[in-house]
């Protein structure tokens, strides 16, 4: 009887645990994207200088500031792409501080007529 009284005292923890864990990380999503906007998805594969291996739709980050490299996947239905023979770029890296709790949308922007302004732009962030 003692036995089965005390499982729900051990079992608590673990009910506020994965609420604990979210507000402590990060979620960084790229594979939205907004094609009428010029905003294509990206593959991140490079975090703060260590090559990484993420899943291409999303990622976890500490809290701080990341610098985030990686591939776009140009997406040309509503903003052709002057000038480039391939659709997957590498991209110059995108430096910011994130915070716990939210949601970073991160793709690449292409919609400049220069493709020196094209890179890394987080285009929205909300609350997790």
């Amino acid at each position: 009887m003692k036995k089965i009284m005390m499982m729900p005292f051990l079992l608590a923890p673990l009910f506020f645990l994965p609420s604990t864990w979210a507000a402590e990380k990060v979620r960084v999503v790229t594979g939205d994207e907004r094609p009428a906007d010029c905003i294509s998805s990206v593959q991140i594969n490079n975090i703060d200088g260590r090559e990484v291996r993420v899943p291409p739709l999303e990622l976890t980050v500490e809290p701080g500031k990341h610098t985030l490299t990686g591939r776009a996947i140009i997406n040309t239905d509503f903003c052709p792409a002057v000038g480039i023979r391939n659709s997957n770029l590498q991209i110059e890296p995108l430096e910011a501080d994130f915070e716990a709790g939210k949601v970073y949308y991160v793709g690449y922007d292409h919609s400049s007529s220069d493709r020196n302004d094209w890179g890394l732009v987080i285009w929205q962030v909300k609350e997790d």
